[in-house]
């Protein structure tokens, strides 16, 4: 018998015919698998529900977290909703389907490894990864505009009721922070979230600008890029 797994994956943008292929594909093997989707399952909420849908017939538990993609408001997907009530409709679908969230108590993972606290989480970006050169958000916006470097969020994915995406990320930053401060403290806490909690991956950018929608400093301290601190035993981040 397999020992069970703790697994993840992310963007796997299902409007794609091979992509779709690609989750129709995955199955667990052991039937106590576990498996996180880390965001950018698809831009139309029905193609997300397919999705989870189908994974969650497979593995034991399905936790999703929230990408941009998701989040996006397009014209062409029957549910028309923006900002935090797109999130909330995409949370409601998930716990219909069984599906975890970050709204849902974080579970606690007994496979190998553990036990251990495993948070989704939708920490979001503030414009604070800045490009070189530049002090401000509102620098660091006109250099990426400058350089043609812009994120379809700006275009797409609105923060309302905020008045922008930063207010939005400073309230999903605070929820966190307070959802895993009620965390066992004994435990160690597995984070996912799908922008990364550092700017250290967004070095790699053949375009540096776009770490502007990559993530927030403010969640510098939840982890580091030599490796997670003590109170966590692993970090599960992606950015498409």
């Amino acid at each position: 018998m397999t020992d069970p797994r703790l697994l993840a994956v992310s963007d796997l943008h299902v409007r794609y015919p091979d992509n779709r292929a690609v989750v129709e594909s995955l199955r667990p093997t052991c039937d106590d698998d576990w498996l996180i989707v880390a965001g950018d399952v698809a831009e139309q909420v029905g193609d997300v529900t397919w999705a989870l849908g189908l994974l969650r017939e497979r593995f034991a538990r399905v936790l999703w977290v929230p990408g941009n993609h998701e989040l996006w408001t397009r014209t062409k997907d029957p549910v028309d909703l923006r900002g935090v009530p797109r999130y909330l409709e995409l949370v409601r679908a998930c716990r219909e389907l069984g599906v975890l969230t970050p709204e849902d108590p974080f579970p606690v993972w007994d496979g190998p490894g553990g036990p251990a606290t495993v948070a989704p989480l939708f920490a979001f970006y503030d414009y604070s990864f800045l490009p070189a050169g530049t002090t401000t958000s509102e620098e660091g916006l006109a250099a990426a505009y400058s350089a043609g470097v812009v994120c379809t969020d700006e275009h797409l994915l609105y923060p309302d009721p905020y008045p922008d995406r930063a207010a939005w990320c400073a309230a999903r930053i605070e929820e966190s922070e307070r959802r895993l401060d009620a965390c066992d403290p004994d435990l160690p806490t597995v984070l996912v979230n799908h922008w990364p909690l550092t700017r250290h991956p967004t070095d790699v950018l053949r375009h540096p600008e776009f770490a502007l929608w990559c993530g927030t400093t403010r969640t510098a301290e939840c982890t580091c890029a030599t490796g997670p601190p003590p109170s966590c035993t692993a970090t599960c981040t992606s950015r498409a």
